[in-house]
């Protein structure tokens, strides 16, 4: 009779093929590598539950004949918070560019609608610290030492929001920078409109 020992190598592959070490659990990574014999796009197929993007996004495939997604923060099947997946970089002609979106808003209670919107559709999560954090310091603008401050929401890409007063007005600047895709840069145009 084989002792555990001996098939320690026969099995290490096999849980190591089922569960890669970036993913939360085996099922995730069984669906993940899902591939469909009829569709090459797994945005495509209605067989595919779930999606992972060439930025390393995991998403639920909307299937209405386009290729949308619903990115998703926690595993559907364990639960576990979802960590941004490591993926070949895009060729320079796919990637996002840096991009600047600028605001002016009246309350300050704008510029949390605006961090927790954006953090979301990133992939973050504006904690409560983060904002007693934030707002403190848009308590201190204006003195000398503090011309603005930045908050650097980090999600599956990386955006840093600027704060700062405008001057010769009542409003707050509020300005977005990293790379910003176009769907992220609608999304902002939009709730700029909105808030603003």
């Amino acid at each position: 009779m084989p002792t555990i020992a001996s098939l320690l190598p026969r099995i290490t592959p096999v849980v190591l093929r089922l569960r890669p070490r970036d993913l939360c659990c085996a099922e995730l990574a069984e669906h993940l590598d899902f591939e469909c014999h009829l569709h090459r796009d797994p945005l495509d197929c209605a067989d595919a539950v779930i999606f992972r993007d060439g930025c390393g996004r995991i998403g639920l495939p909307i299937h209405d004949g386009s290729s949308s997604y619903i990115a998703i923060r926690h595993c559907p099947w364990c639960g576990s918070r979802l960590r941004r997946q490591p993926s070949a970089p895009a060729p320079v002609s796919d990637r996002p560019h840096v991009r600047e979106i600028s605001c002016l808003v009246r309350d300050p209670e704008h510029v949390r609608q605006f961090l927790e919107r954006v953090s979301d559709w990133t992939g973050g999560i504006l904690t409560d610290s983060a904002w007693h954090t934030v707002r403190a310091g848009m308590e201190g603008l204006g003195s000398e030492s503090d011309k603005q401050i930045g908050y650097r929401m980090d999600g599956w890409t990386t955006i840093t929001a600027y704060v700062a007063e405008a001057p010769g007005t009542e409003r707050i600047r509020l300005q977005f920078v990293g790379e910003i895709d176009d769907i992220l840069a609608t999304r902002i145009e939009t709730l700029i409109e909105v808030l603003a």
